[in-house]
């Protein structure tokens, strides 16, 4: 069946292309062909194949049910990209990057259990790494969708550090696979916490330092009051918020809350994606032969 959701049903625009080519966390689990994009997604403790595309006013999904909920839940649809343009403005290096990425929006996860497990893979990781990593997660230790957790619990951390080429992160992602089934990471009780408190909880976990804490936050519990700190972050905000000085990162973080606010999720993305995929080609343009 092809289901449509008209976009006005987003509170402010909405691009499909920009979300899943932006190469936040849940859209690695999405593959572009043509102008269309194909993943799986759970529904009632069943897999199924899932197809969409868009046109200027309406999204397309191709799926065995009527999956639409679940996709404005993924692309955030309640959330009001329109006062985040209009607070930034008059930031000319905001105001600049929304321009370009107009319509680009924060995902989140559907499968919880995936996103703590794939933040962890993104400790000192470049993005084609976290890729291969996940790839390989789900092919030898799930089922070509998702992580497996009792086969996570039980594998060999040797093995596991080498044919998902994890390295030291294996043990964590042991870990907190372990914690997962036990309880010990209760999603419920996180989602009810505020962002601090929810923080806090998470960084007591072994493996899981600020900045994982952080994509967890944003990226699975949809808590918008959050920044991920990157090298590509670090360094835009240094540049263009503390001329050139270096700054600590405690300080960095503090401000981007501050200054940001509600609004330090979605700011954290849009500038992340200008910074590796926009900013690169207009330094260097393709000059013509």
């Amino acid at each position: 069946m092809i289901i449509k959701i008209f976009k006005s049903k987003f509170q402010g625009p909405f691009s499909l292309k920009l979300c899943i080519d932006s190469e936040q966390c849940p859209s690695d689990l999405w593959q572009s062909k043509n102008g269309r994009y194909k993943s799986f997604i759970e529904v009632n403790n069943k897999w199924i194949p899932v197809e969409v595309w868009e046109n200027p006013t309406t999204l397309f999904i191709k799926a065995e049910k009527d999956i639409s909920n679940e996709i404005l839940y993924q692309f955030w649809a309640d959330c009001d990209v329109l006062d985040f343009y209009s607070k930034f403005r008059a930031d000319k290096y905001l105001s600049k990057i929304i321009k370009s990425l107009r319509g680009l929006r924060v995902m989140r996860n559907l499968d919880l259990n995936w996103g703590v497990l794939e933040a962890i893979c993104t400790q000192n990781s470049s993005v084609k790494q976290i890729r291969k990593m996940e790839k390989n997660l789900r092919k030898f230790y799930g089922n070509g969708f998702t992580f497996n957790l009792k086969k996570l619990t039980v594998a060999n951390t040797k093995e596991l550090e080498q044919k998902c080429k994890l390295g030291y992160r294996a043990r964590y992602i042991k870990n907190v696979a372990k914690m997962i089934i036990k309880g010990g990471l209760n999603f419920k009780g996180i989602k009810e916490m505020d962002t601090k408190e929810a923080r806090k909880f998470l960084l007591k976990i072994k493996g899981i330092g600020p900045k994982v804490a952080d994509i967890i936050l944003l990226y699975s519990f949809g808590k918008p009051d959050t920044f991920p700190m990157d090298i590509w972050l670090r360094r835009a905000l240094i540049r263009e918020y503390f001329n050139g000085k270096e700054v600590s990162q405690p300080k960095l973080r503090n401000f981007a809350l501050n200054y940001f606010g509600n609004h330090a999720g979605i700011a954290h993305l849009y500038i992340f994606c200008y910074e590796r995929k926009i900013l690169p080609i207009l330094k260097n343009p393709i000059k013509d032969s």
